[in-house]
This record gives structure tokens, sequence and C-alpha cells, in this order.
């Protein structure tokens, strides 16, 4: 079986000598045809210079994979969802969004999403990624936390802060909740999330890492106390 556009987060196994990736979620399992044989063990890896990161294990899969992955057949992990499942999606997510990428984030969407942000109903992906490519003009230094909720078989509830600035130099900080939808192929189907926004000092700023994805050490929603 082909998988066409995998999560960039997702752990790889060792490719087997007929130049086949296998790709687990759960009992699930997906294989990916190579061109040539992929090399494995920290000997390859330190010898390639490539990290032991999830990001190495992608990019050693696109040089390898025969033909391009297109971005948005499937994103792992796929539904029915169990605790750890959700708890990764929603890292995942968080990812997506701090990466500042409206394609990124988009991608993760199907064709025609319906996407509730407060007053504004959007339909499609299109015009999903046209909203966030105007919100992240406006919103400067942006860094977000999102934090599990709950979920059900096909549908993950979070909470969420994030911070920024505008052009003005006044700090923001906006706190939410969002439910998600999710297609079989893991892709988000419905969106809808209802934030309030107050403006902050710089002082009174809490999320101080590098602009990008949250450190693994970082303290959470709940260990901020926000």
């Amino acid at each position: 079986m082909f998988l066409l556009g995998v999560s960039r987060n997702f752990p790889l196994c060792a490719a087997s000598d007929d130049n086949r990736l296998e790709l687990r979620d759960g009992a699930q399992t997906y294989t990916l045809v190579l061109c040539t044989p992929m090399p494995t063990g920290d000997a390859q890896r330190k010898a390639e210079g490539r990290p032991r990161s999830a990001e190495g294990r992608w990019d050693q899969v696109r040089d390898y994979v025969r033909g391009p992955l297109p971005p948005s057949r499937f994103r792992l992990p796929l539904p029915p969802f169990t605790l750890e499942k959700a708890i990764q999606k929603v890292r995942l997510a968080e990812d997506a969004w701090n990466s500042r990428d409206a394609t990124t984030v988009s991608n993760a969407c199907t064709e025609d999403i319906q996407w509730r942000s407060c007053g504004a109903m959007l339909s499609g992906r299109a015009a999903v990624q046209a909203s966030l490519e105007s919100k992240w003009a406006r919103e400067q230094d942006y860094r977000l936390i999102m934090e599990y909720w709950a979920h059900t078989e096909n549908r993950v509830a979070v909470r969420f802060a994030y911070e920024f600035y505008t052009r003005d130099g006044q700090w923001h900080r906006a706190y939410g909740n969002e439910n998600w939808e999710f297609d079989k192929q893991g892709m988000m189907a419905i969106r809808h999330a209802s934030f309030n926004e107050t403006t902050i000092s710089e002082a009174d700023r809490q999320y101080r890492w590098p602009l990008g994805r949250r450190p693994d050490d970082h303290p959470s929603l709940s260990d901020l106390g926000l």
C-alpha cells in the first residue's frame, strides 16, 4: 500500500531489503516504495550528518521515495483516536500553527473544510489559507500553546492561548477553545473556534522561546496557570 503525504513527526521504521519502508500507526501499517534502499542504523545517519529527529527521518523519506509526496492525502495519526493519538494530534496541530505558514496549516484540512473562527465562517481550504495569511500578516512574533481537553473516535477538543504583537508594538494574548472533526484520512473536516483577546505588556509575556516549535520541556498551559 502506498502512503501519500505523511505527517512530518510520524516515526519511521527501517527499510526492508525490497526497498519498502513501513510506517505504523497502532495496528495499521502503511508502506512506501523506495527508489533505493534507505540507509539504516546510527552509523549511516551519523556518516551522512542526518539527525535522529523526526524531521531528519522525514528528510530521509523525501530523498529515497519514488516520485513526489502530495501534502494532503493522509495526516497521521488516523481515527479512531485513542488518548495517546488525540494528544499527538494536538501537538502536531500546535507545531503547524507555530510554523506561521498558512499552507502548512491548511494542507492538513479537507478541500471542503467548514471553518468557523469566532464570527468568520469559511468554507474550503483556499479560504482558510487566505485567512491565515491575513492573520499572520497582522500578528507578529506569534507563539501558541494548545492543550488536549477531550476526544471521541474522530473528534478532538482543545483549549489554547497565544501571544503576538501588532505593528504598533502592542502585545496581545488570546485565550480560546477549538472543536475539531476529522475524516478517515486524518484530515480536519470541521473546525469551530471561539476565543477572546486582551492586551498585555511586554513584561507580562509568558512565551519567550525562539520562534517556531515550542520546546518539549517548555511549560504547558496548565503549568503556566493560563
